[in-house]
């Protein structure tokens, strides 16, 4: 075999060794077990990459296969503690100190949500305009439609009219009169 050249069958058991070295990784470090095969793809294109560089008069291929593999899941184990750790480490659950009994959840506030304790930024002002805006629409819409706006919210309007008591031809009425009272209350259409 040559270095450009390698077969199916010299892969195969290249293929295996992936395979242990991404299960290793995986139970070394609690991972999923569907992260297995993303791991093992990893880990043989980073061999495909490095093929061009295999010497056959310095070495046998599954050495040179089982180094490579053993080099990119070290480096792979030290990308993922490092995901690891820029994660919070606490829990919502967990008290404050000095808090007399209150937890991280207590101290959120509700409008912040799950993104703010993760460390996503919180655009008040632009919660605030959603809201407003949301506030106009459901004043804008006639209440005997909400049933079919959460319908729409769910399906298409052609599902909504195959399978519901109104004909197509009335519910597309009535969404074009929806559509013309969000305009006329400055909310325009976004499709």
């Amino acid at each position: 075999m040559t270095a450009a050249s390698p077969t199916l069958a010299d892969l195969d058991p290249l293929c295996r060794l992936a395979d242990a070295a991404a299960r290793r990784l995986c139970r070394a470090l609690r991972l999923p077990a569907q992260e297995r095969e993303d791991i093992r793809q990893d880990l043989i294109c980073d061999l495909l990459h490095r093929l061009r560089r295999f010497d056959p008069a310095r070495g046998d291929l599954r050495a040179f296969a089982a180094v490579v593999f053993r080099h990119r899941a070290a480096r792979l184990a030290e990308q993922i503690r490092r995901e690891r750790a820029g994660r919070a480490g606490v829990s919502l659950d967990d008290p404050l100190p000095g808090g007399d009994g209150l937890t991280v959840g207590d101290a959120l506030l509700e409008e912040e949500g799950y993104g703010a304790w993760c460390g996503q930024g919180v655009d008040r002002i632009g919660a605030l305009e959603r809201r407003l805006d949301l506030e106009r629409a459901a004043s804008a819409i006639d209440p005997v439609d909400h049933p079919l706006c959460a319908a729409l919210a769910a399906d298409t309007p052609h599902a909504v009219a195959k399978r519901g008591p109104v004909p197509r031809t009335v519910l597309y009425r009535r969404l074009r009169e929806m559509r013309l009272r969000l305009l006329a209350a400055g909310i325009p259409a976004l499709a």
